[in-house]
């Protein structure tokens, strides 16, 4: 029995593959586009910065006013940290809610809007590696539209239920302007790993940042993509090992590319 599958004995189903979406499937974050989209076709009377202003000011006033956490504190310690943010997201949610962003578009607009990005915004290697599991993928993101996912990965064919984000509120296909807040913090990422492994699945997670910290831990396996200093950091801290090469069998991988997630995911699957 190889050392992957020693690692997984509790698995009676396929794994799952959870990946992050913005930066981790795109090359940049796209909520911001998403935004200026929303507000350039609802001709709305505010400006994106006002938006995103507002939620940097409410990010750094709660960032200033946690207290520091000591040397000695744990991994589960840190992690509910980051989750007190989850009112600042919820927030920034109900303010672009509130002055109807969105209100009047239509699904297919944020779709084809979508595609369009997707020509030159989609990490090298992604769809042809993401095809290979089509059927155990699952996209986990803070995103503020399914819609706005679907076009971007149009290539793949993926179903709506196969996505969990944040989402906008339709009638009769229009967007009636308000976002439904689902995945907020690392911590509701987290919960659709515990379903998962409840279901017997084992799982595998990808993403990029600290907001992917709890599920690249405590996934079957993690793959870090790209170099985020401070998520590094962190797991050194906490005293995870990252592995990168990717020929070694490992709990928590970073790569630099889909192309490396490939590897790992074509051995990982092999020896299941």
């Amino acid at each position: 029995m190889s050392s992957l599958q020693q690692q997984l004995p509790l698995i009676t189903k396929l794994p799952l593959l959870l990946v992050d979406f913005d930066q981790t499937i795109t090359i940049h974050d796209t909520i911001a586009p998403l935004g200026q989209f929303g507000v350039t076709q609802s001709h709305n009377r505010n400006p994106w910065s006002y938006f995103a202003d507002s939620y940097l000011n409410d990010y750094r006033t709660h960032r200033n006013q946690l207290d520091h956490l000591p040397n000695e504190c744990t991994f589960n310690d840190f992690v509910q940290q980051l989750n007190t943010y989850k009112p600042i997201e919820k927030a920034s949610l109900a303010r672009v809610s509130k002055h109807k962003v969105f209100q009047g578009l239509s699904r297919q607009a944020i779709k084809e809007k979508a595609f369009e990005l997707s020509r030159t915004e989609l990490q090298s290697n992604v769809i042809s590696t993401l095809k290979l599991y089509k059927e155990q993928v699952r996209i986990v993101s803070l995103n503020w539209s399914k819609d706005w996912i679907l076009g971007f990965l149009h290539q793949l064919g993926l179903e709506p239920e196969q996505i969990y984000c944040n989402d906008l509120t339709f009638m009769n296909d229009i967007c009636t302007g308000d976002i439904t807040p689902q995945i907020l913090t690392t911590g509701d990422k987290q919960q659709l790993i515990n379903e998962s492994i409840r279901a017997n699945h084992g799982v595998i997670y990808i993403g990029d940042s600290l907001g992917d910290i709890e599920p690249l831990v405590k996934s079957n396996i993690g793959i870090v993509i790209g170099n985020d200093l401070s998520l590094i950091k962190t797991l050194n801290d906490f005293g995870y090992t990252v592995q990168e090469d990717t020929s070694k069998a490992s709990h928590l991988y970073r790569v630099d590319n889909w192309h490396q997630i490939k590897t790992i995911l074509d051995k990982h699957y092999y020896t299941i």
